[in-house]
């Protein structure tokens, strides 16, 4: 019996060490729409996009906007890092050992 995983939290697992601060994050299914987690000034991470306009959004905006509606799944479902794990995988990564 595995356990409900509570509400998705960037800032959490940049504190556990699985994201890093600049790191980048790419659209699933078009790598060039991509973002970098960044820490806010009050310590909270989110996103940051754009290299002429700089835009500062949640991970479920981003996807919203790479989509251009809302994700039909979890926004994390929709984002990968570099070594093309989804945010969902990384986020839910624990469930398996805790099972």
């Amino acid at each position: 019996m595995s356990k409900k995983k509570g509400k998705f939290d960037l800032t959490a697992l940049v504190h556990q060490g699985t994201l890093k601060d600049g790191q980048k994050l790419m659209f699933v299914s078009d790598p060039a729409k991509y973002c970098f987690v960044m820490k806010m000034p009050n310590g909270e991470y989110k996103v940051k996009t754009g290299d002429k306009v700089v835009e500062v959004m949640t991970i479920h905006a981003f996807a919203q906007k790479c989509l251009g509606m809302d994700p039909p799944d979890h926004a994390t479902k929709w984002l990968k890092t570099e070594n093309n794990k989804t945010l969902y995988e990384i986020w839910h990564a624990d469930d398996a050992i805790a099972a």
